[in-house]
């Protein structure tokens, strides 16, 4: 809705609550390109201090740790203490559905809507997967299951 050169005065708000996003994004990003340079020179430095120790080694070989993030609900490592709480004195094998309702119980988060829902699965199995070593995964019947494993479970006692 342009007349001429000048813009309806209901737009002038919108193109203004634009810019400011804009200013904004713009911002976040020359943070963020400012922290990368910063990390890839604390990277270059690491890589030369390696090498006065091993001067064989090459430091573009060893793999990149991925960055797990937090989320709202957990403190690091408290959904998975939760999680051997409710697994510990089940007597049969506890489905994720199962596992999911006990453990946001025990934590008292309500879960509002489908998405949160999902998050809080998504991020209690993904606490089970990593705990392979105590926790085992059980199919019975086509209903996937969890529980302690034997051996897990006699050192616990």
């Amino acid at each position: 809705m342009k007349f001429g050169r000048r813009m309806a005065v209901a737009e002038q708000h919108v193109v203004r609550a634009l810019r400011e996003k804009r200013s904004e994004l713009a911002g976040l990003v020359k943070g963020l390109e400012q922290e990368l340079s910063e990390h890839r020179a604390a990277l270059m430095h690491l890589d030369a201090t390696m090498r006065l120790f091993d001067p064989e080694i090459r430091p573009e070989e060893i793999g990149s740790a991925q960055r797990r993030r937090c989320n709202a609900w957990f403190c690091p490592g408290e959904c998975l203490r939760l999680i051997y709480d409710v697994l510990r004195d089940a007597p049969q094998p506890v489905t994720t559905r199962e596992g999911v309702e006990r453990t946001t119980t025990l934590k008292g988060i309500s879960v509002g809507d489908d998405r949160q829902r999902a998050l809080v699965r998504k991020t209690v199995l993904a606490s089970l997967n990593r705990a392979k070593d105590i926790i085992e995964r059980v199919d019975a019947e086509g209903v996937v299951g969890w529980q302690v494993r034997q051996a897990a479970r006699a050192r616990c006692q």
